[in-house]
């Protein structure tokens, strides 16, 4: 009796650790259902056979009584054992699940981490190419202001340059004027000299 009673409060307690755990992806008949009702089935039965008195004596089993309470344990025993088997079964099948989806999940974090480190590494390789061009940006900049700077020194030289020569040229023209106003001023004098 005793075992009974353990083995009905170890299925009970069972239960509820099984009803907890999320139901797997694919949907299979329930086992443990018709074990449960097959094994109340048997209590009913053995109730039945232990409240039975069919002895001539007072009140005390026949042993026909005591065989069909012998048989009736005996059955809740094997149900007792398939129960057992069949929460063994599932919980195998529900640690294969559960192996299976952490190995899944494991895969895609490595495949993650994997496209994570992959994205860095191209990230870096974009800002060292900004990087790059910012510098080659500010080479051609700074050769650019360097020949406009180059550029600048030669207008300006080019122009002081025709300063120079516009001044030559307008010092020659005062100079080739006065040249001519002084001939002019000498040949009357050498006319009146020679008269």
């Amino acid at each position: 009796m005793m075992k009974c009673l353990f083995s009905f409060l170890l299925l009970l307690a069972m239960l509820p650790a099984h009803a907890q755990t999320p139901a797997p992806t694919t949907t299979q008949p329930d086992p443990l259902t018709p074990l449960i009702k097959e094994r109340e089935a048997l209590i009913r039965q053995y109730e039945e056979a232990s409240a039975q008195r069919n002895a001539f004596l007072a009140d005390k089993p026949s042993k026909k009584d005591l065989q069909e309470v012998v048989d009736a344990l005996k059955g809740i025993i094997r149900k007792d054992t398939e129960i057992v088997k069949a929460l063994k079964e599932s919980s195998i099948r529900r640690t294969a699940t559960i192996v299976a989806e952490k190995t899944q999940a494991e895969r895609q974090v490595t495949v993650a981490r994997g496209d994570q480190s992959m994205t860095r590494e191209r990230f870096y390789d974009l800002e060292n190419q900004i990087q790059n061009l910012q510098i080659r940006d500010k080479q051609r900049e700074k050769k650019l202001q360097e020949a406009q700077a180059a550029a600048q020194e030669a207008a300006d030289a080019r122009v002081s340059r025709e300063l120079i020569a516009a001044g030559l040229a307008a010092l020659s023209i005062l100079l080739l004027w006065y040249i001519y106003k002084l001939r002019g001023q000498v040949r009357p004098a050498r006319r009146g000299a020679r008269r």
